[in-house]
């Protein structure tokens, strides 16, 4: 795992776009990263879309979400907006 890349505790669900954004800190400059609900329900289960149950599975997933950002980082692999994209 590379140190230099944090990922801070701030997660938010946007149900609108069907989404939940992350940060990441990747030496000292800010990365928004997010990830699709569709992604999330492929690894686990999900009760309802409200957003404690979403977070709640965000939680349940966060260390290989992490890793999947960390090596889109790695890769530069940003999307058009200048984010990290995990979608399915």
């Amino acid at each position: 795992m590379n140190q230099s890349i944090q990922f801070p505790d701030q997660q938010q669900w946007h149900q609108a776009k069907g989404i939940v954004v992350f940060p990441a800190l990747n030496g000292g400059q800010l990365i928004q990263c997010h990830v699709s609900l569709n992604l999330l329900t492929q690894h686990g289960e999900l009760a309802d879309t409200s957003s404690d149950s979403v977070l709640a599975l965000f939680e349940q997933l966060r260390f290989d979400l992490e890793e999947l950002a960390e090596e889109k980082i790695a890769n530069e692999d940003f999307d058009a907006n200048g984010d990290i994209s995990l979608t399915w």
